[in-house]
């Protein structure tokens, strides 16, 4: 069955000077397309070609979103901490001398932890992550949404034709870029990144929503996002800045507005901050000021030390550039014409997180991460231009079609998105080391790794055994266990070593009745980092007063492969020397 779909590429109305009548001109030449058309075949393999992507996403994906252990990055152990600490009623942010905290704020962990318990499953670490997809999975339909509003406003007398299958192909690769595994590859982690997207995105629709049609109301709701940012992730206050500067460039002479959104996003954010200080006092405080500020906020241009490096941040940009560029591309498609007045701005913006996101990302090698808000925005530009440069079928003077012209723009846009998505880094590949190896599945060893370490809390109270890194052992029981080695391991970056003296102190006084520590022979003890300023002495205690008895070997062919499970390193297991005698108790 042929359909076709005749509209205007571009209709101008405007009122007649005498009579006032209403005329419409159509300027642009007129466009037919049918679902056997060149541009909607290429346009339809390009959907298929993004559905099997996302498919294989979820195929590649899913054995780490069910590893029943949580050990694929660092910020999971913290993450489970804080959901047994919500479920025990103890405070998110505990006293520093425990360190069983995280640095990162606590909206994540809050609602997940919410959403699992009105599903009926709030004490599982596989429902977690497939939550934290959910969330990635509704920031791509906010970019989707995004996609559609910029459209209008590039395109504002311009149909586009198939609506729906654009929508549903934008979307698809709106989920691949939130995906991406360079720049959002720990979103199905128990990590902030994926709420950082959703946030991200509801930020982005605020600004959408007010340059759609100004008004106060929708200002106050661009003003709540920097501190719905930062209730996220620290890092996401950027969006003050972000939202500022597209404010000013809009209509630099409205000063009252900027003054305005300054205002009332300064109440918001310091309402947010106001309220996790009366819930967690100075706990909170030390966790994501002290220990996220301080010399770890310094900035440099020396590669060497723990502090925000701007040759890093350079290094991230270049590193990253294949993702951040399609944002590029899609500004330069749309701000033409009129376009650079009204949605100039707008892109400037952009430019503004993706700079935010560099500067952030310096404060470690590899921290793409970071860009991940960035580069999903990008693409929403890239898909709100796309439509309107699709190899629609175009009437010749003569009337007729072009069937060279409109195959050949058809292939070129089949071979765009074919670039797109490898700038993405999202297609299926036979390297064993790149991020979608064909065949990467998790070693059947990681699961006897995790049961033997879970072997060997047997018979023992599991309060007195401690776990370096992973948190699943204790929620069975929900035991908040002290002395997490991330905890203690984000302090000594800025100095802070008082707390690894508490430890010391448990080490001395036979606490633990049994300790089990990753690479303990390695010079990345995670206690005792070679790289930091001075020893913080947790090594040299235990080897005055425990003894290896044996080590649990590290999960075969996990090390290097992506997706990493990232801890899961040789374990030594360590139990109180005979004859040792405890020391004095200096705990308060």
């Amino acid at each position: 069955m042929l359909l076709s779909l005749r509209k205007s590429d571009v209709i101008k109305s405007m009122r007649g000077e005498d009579k006032g009548e209403k005329k419409r001109y159509y300027l642009a030449p007129e466009l037919e397309s049918s679902i056997w058309s060149p541009g909607y075949l290429s346009l339809f393999f390009c959907l298929l070609l993004s559905v099997f992507l996302v498919s294989f996403y979820f195929y590649h994906i899913k054995p780490y979103v069910f590893l029943p252990a949580d050990i694929l990055m660092w910020a999971e152990t913290n993450f489970v901490g804080d959901i047994i600490k919500i479920r025990i009623g103890a405070p998110i942010y505990t006293d520093p001398i425990d360190s069983n905290a995280g640095i990162y704020a606590p909206a994540s962990p809050l609602l997940t932890y919410a959403i699992s318990w009105i599903i009926g499953r709030p004490t599982s670490i596989i429902t977690w992550r497939v939550i934290q997809l959910g969330f990635v999975f509704f920031a791509a339909l906010i970019a989707t949404v995004c996609c559609r509003i910029l459209h209008r406003l590039a395109y504002p007398h311009y149909q586009t034709p198939f609506r729906k299958t654009w929508l549903v192909f934008a979307f698809l690769a709106l989920f691949l870029s939130a995906t991406a595994p360079r720049t959002s590859g720990f979103v199905h982690c128990l990590h902030a990144d994926a709420l950082a997207l959703l946030v991200s995105m509801i930020s982005f629709w605020t600004m959408l929503h007010y340059l759609k049609r100004p008004s106060w109301g929708r200002m106050v709701l661009m003003a709540v996002c920097p501190a719905l940012g930062y209730l996220t992730k620290q890092f996401l206050i950027s969006w003050f800045a972000v939202m500022f500067v597209v404010l000013l460039l809009d209509n630099p002479k409205n000063i009252r507005r900027l003054f305005l959104f300054i205002g009332t996003g300064g109440v918001f954010l310091g309402i947010a901050i106001g309220v996790c200080y009366l819930l967690w006092g100075d706990s909170f405080i030390f966790w994501t000021f002290k220990i996220m500020g301080g010399g770890r906020s310094k900035i440099a241009f020396s590669v060497q030390g723990f502090h925000v490096s701007l040759v890093r941040s350079l290094d991230h940009v270049i590193r990253a550039w294949s993702e951040i560029v399609i944002g590029v591309a899609g500004g330069w498609l749309i701000l033409r014409g009129d376009n650079i007045r009204k949605l100039g701005p707008l892109w400037v913006g952009w430019i503004v997180l993706v700079c935010s996101e560099a500067y952030t990302s310096g404060a470690g090698w590899g921290a793409l991460y970071h860009f991940g808000p960035a580069v999903v925005i990008g693409t929403v530009w890239l898909f709100s231009a796309l439509p309107r440069f699709w190899a629609w079928n175009e009437r010749t003077a003569d009337g007729t079609f072009s069937n060279l012209l409109m195959w050949t723009r058809a292939c070129l846009g089949i071979i765009g998105v074919l670039t797109l998505f490898i700038a993405m880094n999202v297609l299926p590949t036979g390297d064993k080391n790149g991020p979608r190896y064909w065949y990467r599945r998790p070693s059947p060893d990681i699961y006897r790794y995790i049961s033997d370490i879970e072997k060997e809390f047997d018979s023992f109270p599991m309060e007195k055994v401690l776990l370096d890194i992973g948190n699943w052992i204790y929620l069975s029981q929900s035991v908040l266990a002290k002395d997490r080695a991330i905890s203690l391991g984000d302090q000594a970056p800025n100095g802070i070593y008082e707390n690894f003296d508490m430890m010391v102190s448990r080490i001395r006084n036979k606490t633990y009745l049994k300790i089990l520590v990753r690479d303990f022979h390695s010079p990345f003890f995670l206690y005792d980092w070679t790289y930091w300023e001075r020893p913080s002495g947790v090594k040299k205690a235990l080897l005055k007063h425990y003894q290896e008895v044996r080590i649990i070997p590290a999960a075969e062919r996990e090390a290097l492969l992506s997706p990493i499970i990232m801890h899961s390193g040789p374990v030594s297991v360590l139990i109180p020397k005979l004859g040792s005698k405890p020391m004095p108790s200096t705990e308060r």
